[in-house]
């Protein structure tokens, strides 16, 4: 009977895991992986794997998850992600299987969920490690193609129940999982903006990697029950996060090529007030390279202009970046009641200051360097 009510609670509050639809993990596309990953590295895909596979799937998105064995009891884990502004939401195993859940909790992080689940699994993640030096295995999948790919990564350092990779990933990665050269599971990636952007005593300043994909160790996790406005919640908190990804991407281009060079936003950025930005950004690269590559060869060095314009361009791109991260109603701006995305919440403010506090840092120091020389 208890059991029966947990069930019950969890369908009424996360009605759309509840109508399940015929998508699932196949026998065909593990095969397809195996066939598929000569390119990236030597991993292989064990039959425990693949066993321990499952896959996520509503109306608006999709994406894998895995099973897990914890303290006697089976979860499957996935992105929070893959539940926002979602319907439908099937939940299958290799062999297509209904996964049945009892409950959901949410790591301590908010990166991750798991589902506590009715019935044993045909599988469950088998314990790994990975560290500083290793090689991270990246798995994407394509359903709709019936196709693996694999994109290997290196592990930089380990911090707490997550993984820093050295490498900027493509966002198509976020959220997938990653396995060890052996082919077992380690965790899902997400995005996380470094603290030291701007940071005059960090040796990395002019070289900022603004968006580092990181990996949850979810053995690692601690987890904490989830909310009833836990999917609202995780939707306004990934709006944010999400214009903090395209702030970055458009400030590491301005700080790491040159203030004076055309930005290009590879379809990554879609906020309007940040496009706005780049196509006034360009203007200007048109208007001043040509006029500070004259003036460079003078006498007197580059133009009072050209330093002048690299200020104005930095307060433009500044405005940008705190006009996207504004929330878009008066309502969208409360405090959050889910305990894990009040940190997060708190660290992308974080994040964002560093982001601006960077862009000043460049701009004084480029601007000092165009100035006429006396």
């Amino acid at each position: 009977m208890r059991k029966f009510l947990s069930f019950l609670l969890f369908a009424l509050l996360f009605a759309p895991l509840s109508v399940f639809s015929d998508s699932g993990v196949t026998e065909e596309t593990v095969q397809a992986l195996l066939k598929d990953m000569g390119d990236p590295g030597e991993a292989k895909l064990p039959i425990e794997t693949q066993q321990a596979l499952a896959w996520v799937k509503g109306s608006g998105s999709e994406g894998p998850a895995f099973f897990i064995r914890l303290e006697n009891q089976y979860y499957c884990v996935f992105s929070p992600e893959l539940l926002v502004g979602n319907s439908n939401v099937s939940i299958k195993d290799l062999k297509k299987d209904r996964v049945k859940p009892e409950g959901m909790e949410c790591s301590s992080d908010g990166r991750l969920v798991r589902l506590k689940l009715h019935d044993r699994p045909m599988g469950s993640m088998k314990t790994t490690n990975l560290k500083a030096g290793d090689a991270a295995n990246l798995m994407e999948l394509d359903l709709g193609k019936d196709k693996f790919t694999m994109y290997q990564v290196g592990v930089a350092r380990r911090g707490e129940a997550r993984l820093d990779l050295k490498e900027l990933l493509p966002q198509r990665f976020c959220n997938d999982l990653v396995l060890d050269d052996e082919g077992k599971i380690f965790g899902i990636t997400y995005d996380r903006v470094l603290k030291n952007i701007g940071d005059l005593n960090s040796s990395t300043n002019r070289h900022v990697m603004s968006c580092v994909t990181s990996v949850s160790g979810v053995e690692e996790a601690k987890w904490e029950q989830t909310v009833k406005s836990f999917i609202p919640e995780c939707g306004r908190l990934l709006k944010k996060e999400d214009r903090l990804f395209q702030a970055s991407i458009l400030a590491w281009q301005w700080m790491h090529v040159t203030v004076f060079a055309p930005i290009k936003t590879n379809e990554f950025v879609k906020a309007e007030t940040l496009l706005a930005w780049v196509e006034n950004h360009n203007k200007l690269v048109e208007k001043v390279s040509a006029e500070t590559e004259k003036a460079k060869n003078k006498k007197g060095g580059y133009s009072k202009e050209a330093a002048e314009a690299v200020k104005k361009d930095a307060n433009e791109l500044r405005s940008a970046i705190t006009k996207a991260m504004a929330p878009e109603k008066v309502e969208e701006e409360y405090q959050f009641t889910q305990p894990a995305f009040k940190s997060r919440s708190k660290l992308a403010e974080e994040n964002k200051a560093t982001l601006l506090k960077g862009i000043d840092y460049m701009a004084n120091h480029v601007a000092a360097d165009l100035k006429p020389k006396k």
